[in-house]
């Protein structure tokens, strides 16, 4: 069982294919270390965000967090609901691919 990664940036794309399992292991396990370390790197740094953002009045609060969850459904559904809206009056064209 042959496993390819393929990636493509600036109209050059590449193909990773390792010969043997040994190499596809250890590809696989370089990957899972990298996206960990990128999940923390980003946590990092919106927890360096979040900080500077609590300075704002405007910020939820630490109790504030059921409204904010209700004020980001509200916004989905107008955002959710505006597309289907637009879809229907010919606005946007919505193709499949």
């Amino acid at each position: 069982m042959e496993t390819t990664y393929t990636a493509s940036t600036a109209s050059y794309s590449w193909e990773i294919s390792p010969t043997n399992v040994m190499a596809g292991t250890v590809l696989a396990i370089l990957f899972f270390y990298v996206f960990f370390r990128h999940v923390l790197f980003v946590l990092m740094f919106m927890d360096i965000v979040l900080g500077w953002l609590r300075k704002f009045r405007w910020f939820p609060k630490e109790g504030k967090r059921r409204k904010t969850f209700i004020h980001w459904l509200i916004a989905i559904g107008l955002f959710v609901g505006f597309i289907i809206l637009a879809a229907a009056l010919g606005w946007l064209e919505l193709i499949a691919q």
